[in-house]
């Protein structure tokens, strides 16, 4: 059904309303009654039913627990309602501890009026029998004239007040005038409205006892007792004696009547103030500013005091017996016995003043602010009992008065005075009985509306829970949800709340106003709908796994309602001409909300659930809920859908950080492994590689010079060697190549990379001729498929970082082979624009497959290819109707991350250019510009020296320290190379204490060569062994720090200190240059670049126009003077290589740890001088004996027992010793 209400289907007219908890509702007219009940009459019953049964049984405590509520519709029966959801609503309005020990005291006392009413009727009636059979029947008189008209005039105005008070409670009368009267209304049981009349009057009368308090049925009682006296005293004989002492009429009956009815008056006044003493130090803290810190922790007890209850009955029995001592005056044998009587009556019936100044001075004049229900009830009936204690003692002290007037008084009197007259005692006593006891009744019943009537409290907080569940249903930014069923097996009624127009923000007429302002506008309407059983019973006959959707046909009607507001029924809201309507979308998604909610199991379960729909725009709504559910009973239940979208988005963008930081975490630590474990491996072999050619070239060269020109042709065999040693250094520069590649990608994802720009010819890297080692161009690319073209050619050199660039074209060339045509010529164009200073590459491929469909996407397509974990061509791939070749084209999509783009333009902007890529007709192009200078309008114009004539001062000193007997002797070839004579160069680290006292020596040194350079070179990482076999790392900047800050100035200016590791990362090289004055990266030594190296770092460090430098030093000698030929000086190769008495010394080291009996406990320590063991040997020209003692050194790898351990280190000794003799 539609969700808009037609405009011929108005709605009926109110005939009566009934409301609970807010919710209205409407009747049909008479002349709809034959007709069948309308949609929206039939959904309301059912919503108000279970709420106004849970009102029907809200009794607030154990004293109105049976006391139940008409339901709202008589017709109607309701099923029995779970009390402990009206204690649960209740409980909202009684957040403390103190409401339970409330109504505990409310039920007690309540309990004790109703005691004290049969003892009542027991003690009058004890009383009276007893004067009838003791009192003379002489004395036993009937009354007549005066006596006997007061006495009938004041049973008739008992009477009367007696009438005008229970007729209400019994529910006749005006309706309204009390709530037995709306009670008495309804048929009660919900039986048939043709019920007989005595039914029905023995159902009120069932309901009018039932709802009497103890307070009521003791006021009651007391009249009852009063007129009965009255009746029998004006038409009965009655006991009539005389006081012995004043000789006075004394009227029996009356006293008899007085004893009990004083002692119930006073103990139902003590019983009405249920104002205890934590009440009393709450209230009077809020208007004395002094209070004393015992009444403050007075204050935090709860409950009445111990002794509250006692008091209430001490005082009731002190004034019945001093009534009961009156009694006893015409009793007493003697004047002594009648004066002490007199006297203690009189004592303990002035108890009554002390009593209420008491009471007076402890119940404050105002309620405190932020009172609770409780304690403003409390409050209210102290004041009302006060009010009480007033009335009674003012009327009680003048009969008292009055008795001994009438008693003293005709003494004196004049014969003809009204005091002689034996009837005047008689009317006094009579009218000031009937005064006492109307004022009573009066003061009584408001004691009984204010606090101990069952109704009357129950629509105070039920008034209270209305307004409070009107506030919270129109101003919850939350959709609440009350659904009940309809029948056993049909489907459920649904209201929503204002809320729910806020779901999704504003469609239509709508969309330009906030949530608040939606929310303001709908604050008073609520949407009524119905669900068929069709889902719930899709739902139960499919699998509990499965969720099944509510279909548009399933909701069956769409209302506007209200809850609160009395305004009826409210039409859709007209806004800027258009009648809004609820969303039938959102509505659906609700729904389904709502049919979970029957689903779940538990008492308070909570459920998340998806709310999505589409709009009329073709736009997707998506919303994350969190439902909670509250079981009303089992036919009702409310349910708050929260929504939580930001909290997920949030969630998620938390779980991404999460994922990210981890991520990177984890990249810096295997960055930090590969740059020092790998590198520092790789580049240990690389010069391992150099010696063995340095020593190659050697041979080959005293070969050639010793054929004395016979034969200068170069043999097969060495032909082999010369090849081998060219792909070992391939090898080696190659995966060198591929791991600083790798550790580079990581820290260009994590934006954390900073470029190493250098020198460097832009088409030689591109085309990976740049290496080190020799090879042929055309052996390792293919110029045919991938050409290379310069603009100009050929092209300046330029300041880059050379592995950045490489990896950037490689990347772009990776995206042409795969998305362009299959083995088709991909061009590279390398063109300079020297006015714009801009260098373009462009990579163009041949189209490929569904090439077509990319230039039909447009710039779709090329957005797309730089976004993260997009792949434009999976889902062409997936429209399209291919053939077996495309489906291994989509395995092969299938496992590509998608990225590759994402990485490029992050080369892109680490380098401050920028790329594109474009899909034309015939090719794809991919472009990428960076600005660029040449290196003679750039570098070198910041450098006023030419590198290419730069040395180092004469008396510059080289000191470096690293743990690595290769790199040790690596640096005093890189010392060499720099132009420092041998006699200069002072290596440290070869064992513990070098280390150790590396900063001692160095501060000593330059304390006493004052004014000389000294060119220190430290390893960042630096093992060593200490005494106890236990290993440590030593931070090598860390030393040059400590170096730094023990020099003077005038010291510390001739120093340059250089931090060397293989740990090149951006935060890496923050913290060495920190430390220290530069960082030099861990790469292999090359002759043509140390000093190249060295420039920048020396100029960054003395200025040229600082340094003090004298003019002829500088141009003494040439660059190539600094290097000595391989005839003048020891090769490289003897430079590295480890003696036999090197390798004889951590052999005996060895020999003691094995022949320990702690090998295995010792293992690092072993393994550590294996290891170094073997880089010794493989600087031995050997051959085969080296191989073979490595190969053993490698065996102890699966080898941990010490048997095995043991057995192969006398093998790995014997061979060698076998080695060095030889």
């Amino acid at each position: 059904m539609s969700a808009n209400i037609d405009d011929d289907q108005s709605p009926p007219p109110f005939m009566e309303e009934q409301s609970s908890l807010g919710l209205r509702h409407r009747k049909n007219p008479p002349q709809a009654a034959s007709k069948r009940p309308s949609f929206q009459l039939a959904k309301i019953d059912s919503l108000y039913a279970p709420i106004s049964n849970a009102k029907a049984t809200s009794g607030l405590d154990a004293s109105s627990a049976g006391y139940p509520l008409p339901p709202s519709n008589p017709s109607a029966k309701s099923p029995p309602t779970d009390h402990s959801y009206v204690e649960s609503l209740m409980g909202g309005m009684r957040p403390t501890e103190d409401s339970k020990l409330h109504g505990l005291a409310i039920s007690t006392i309540d309990k004790h009026f109703r005691y004290f009413t049969l003892w009542l009727f027991c003690v009058w009636s004890s009383l009276v029998v007893l004067m009838y059979v003791f009192v003379p029947k002489e004395n036993i008189v009937p009354l007549s004239g005066l006596e006997q008209r007061a006495a009938f005039m004041s049973m008739s105005l008992i009477f009367v007040s007696f009438l005008s008070r229970i007729i209400p409670l019994l529910g006749f009368g005006r309706r309204g005038s009390s709530p037995l009267s709306y009670l008495a209304s309804f048929n009660i049981g919900g039986d048939s409205a043709t019920c007989d009349q005595g039914q029905g009057i023995r159902k009120r009368w069932e309901a009018a006892t039932q709802s009497f308090s103890g307070i009521l049925l003791g006021g009651l009682s007391i009249q009852v007792v009063a007129i009965l006296t009255d009746f029998l005293m004006a038409f009965f004989p009655v006991p009539v004696v005389v006081d012995p002492v004043l000789g006075t009429r004394v009227h029996v009956l009356r006293w008899c009547e007085w004893f009990p009815c004083a002692t119930f008056m006073t103990f139902m006044m003590e019983g009405a103030d249920l104002f205890w003493a934590n009440d009393c130090a709450v209230l009077k803290e809020q208007t004395h500013a002094n209070d004393t810190l015992e009444r403050s922790q007075h204050r935090t007890q709860d409950g009445p005091p111990p002794d509250f209850y006692k008091k209430k009955f001490m005082h009731a029995a002190a004034q019945g017996g001093a009534v009961f001592l009156g009694l006893m005056f015409p009793f007493c044998p003697g004047y002594w016995t009648w004066m002490c009587s007199m006297v203690v009556s009189c004592l303990l019936y002035l108890t009554n003043y002390p009593r209420m100044l008491q009471r007076r001075s402890e119940i404050p004049p105002t309620l405190r602010v932020g009172a609770t229900v409780e304690e403003a009830e409390r409050y209210n009936s102290a004041i009302t009992a006060l009010r009480l204690r007033y009335v009674c003692t003012a009327v009680w002290s003048i009969i008292v008065a009055l008795y001994f007037i009438s008693s003293i008084g005709p003494k004196f009197a004049a014969e003809d005075s009204i005091l002689r007259n034996p009837a005047a005692n008689m009317c006094c006593e009579c009218f000031f009985d009937v005064l006492s006891k109307v004022l009573f009744l009066v003061t009584i019943m408001d004691v009984h509306h204010a606090i101990f009537d069952p109704f009357a409290r129950s629509e105070r907080r039920l008034e209270e829970l209305r307004k409070l569940m009107s506030a919270v249903w129109e101003s919850s930014s939350d959709p609440i949800a009350i659904s009940v069923r309809t029948g056993s097996n049909g489907g459920v009624s649904t209201l929503l709340s204002p809320a729910f127009f806020t779901l999704g923000g504003g469609r239509g007429a709508l969309r330009r106003l906030s949530k608040e302002e939606i929310k303001n506008l709908f604050w008073n309407k609520s949407i009524l709908f119905q669900l068929s059983e069709e889902v719930f019973q899709r739902q139960n006959d499919g699998d509990n796994n499965e969720f099944c959707k509510v279909k548009p046909e399933d909701i069956l009607s769409v209302d506007f309602t209200e809850f609160s507001t009395g305004l009826g029924q409210s039409q859709g809201v007209v806004f800027a001409g258009e009648v809004v309507t609820p969303e039938m979308g959102a509505l659906r998604a609700v729904a389904e909300s709502v049919v979970k909610a029957w689903q779940v199991t538990g008492q308070e379960p909570v459920f998340s659930h998806e709310l999505s729909w589409t709009r009329g725009n073709n736009r997707n709504v998506l919303i994350y809920s969190e439902a909670k559910v509250s079981r009303l009973d089992q036919n009702s239940l409310i349910v708050i859908i929260r929504d939580i979208s930001e909290r997920v988005k949030v969630f998620e963008t938390e779980k991404k950080i999460l994922y990210e930081a981890t991520s990177r975490q984890k990249d810096a630590q295997a960055n930090r492994f590969t740059r020092h474990e790998v590198k520092n491996g790789l580049l240990a072999a690389i010069g391992l590689y150099e010696t063995l050619c340095e020593a190659q070239r050697s041979h080959l060269f005293k070969d050639i010079e010793g054929s004395f020109g016979f034969s200068l042709g170069e043999s097969d065999e060495d032909t082999n060697v010369v090849r081998c040693m060219n792909e070992l250094g391939k090898s080696l520069h190659e995966t060198l190549d591929t791991i600083m590649v790798e550790a580079m990608t990581r820290d260009l994802i994590h934006d954390v990379y900073r470029p190493h720009r250098e020198r460097v010819d832009v088409a030689s890297v591109i085309s990976g001729s740049a290496s080190s080692f020799a090879y042929d161009f055309s052996s390792s690319r293919n110029l045919n498929r991938f050409p290379l073209i310069c603009k100009p050619s050929p092209l300046p050199t330029f300041y880059f970082d050379a592995n950045l660039l490489r990896y950037l074209h490689r990347q772009i060339l990776s995206n042409a082979c795969k998305y362009g045509k299959t083995g088709g010529v991909v061009l590279t164009e390398i063109i300079y624009c020297d006015q714009q200073k801009l260098l373009r590459v462009n990579v163009i491929n041949l189209p490929g497959e569904f090439h077509d469909k990319l230039v039909a996407m447009g710039s779709a397509a090329e957005d797309a290819v730089f976004r993260k974990g997009a792949q434009i061509h999976e889902q062409i791939i997936v429209d399209s109707e291919s053939t077996v070749a495309s489906t291994a084209k989509k395995a092969e999509l299938a496992a590509l991350p998608g990225d590759g783009g994402w990485v490029i333009e992050k080369c892109a902007k680490v380098m401050k250019g920028q790329c594109s890529i474009k899909f034309q007709e015939s090719r794809t192009v991919f472009t990428f510009e960076v600005p660029a200078k040449p290196w003679g309008l750039s570098e070198r114009a910041k450098t006023p020296i030419d590198v290419k004539t730069f040395r180092l001062p004469n008396d510059t000193w080289g000191f470096a320290i690293d743990d690595s007997k290769i790199q040790q002797k690596l640096m005093v070839k890189f010392f060499e190379f720099a132009g420092i004579s041998s006699d200069k160069i002072h290596i440290f680290g070869r064992n513990s204490e070098e280390i150790t006292s590396f900063v001692d020596f160095v501060v000593d040194f330059m304390g006493e060569h004052m004014g000389e350079h000294i060119l220190l070179i430290a390893d960042e990482n630096l093992d060593i062994v200490d005494e106890a076999a236990k290993h440590s790392t030593i931070s090598g900047s860390l030393l040059v720090e400590s170096i730094r800050l023990r020099l003077l100035p005038e010291q510390e200016r001739f120093l340059l200190s250089l931090v060397r590791s293989a740990n090149d990362s951006a935060s890496d090289i923050a913290i060495y240059k920190a430390r220290a004055h530069g960082f030099l990266a861990k790469a292999p030594i090359k002759k043509g670049n140390v000093l190249e190296v060295l420039a920048p770092l020396w100029f960054s460090r003395y200025p040229p126009q600082d340094r003090r430098m004298d003019d002829d030093s500088l141009n003494s000698r040439r660059r190539s003077d600094s290097f000595s030929s391989l005839e003048s000086s020891m090769s490289l190769n003897e430079a590295i290589a480890s003696t036999p008495v090197d390798i004889l010394s951590i052999v005996n080291e060895l020999d003691k740890l094995f022949t320990s009996e702690s090998v295995v406990d010792n293992w690092e320590l072993i393994r550590e001088k294996l290891h170094a063991l073997k880089g010794d040997l493989l600087t031995m020209q050997v051959g085969s004996k080296v191989i073979a003692t490595v190969g053993t050194i490698n065996s102890f790898r699966a080898n941990h027992s010490h048997e095995m351990l043991v057995e192969r280190w006398q093998v790995l000794r014997d061979q060698i010793m076998s080695l060095v003799s030889s």
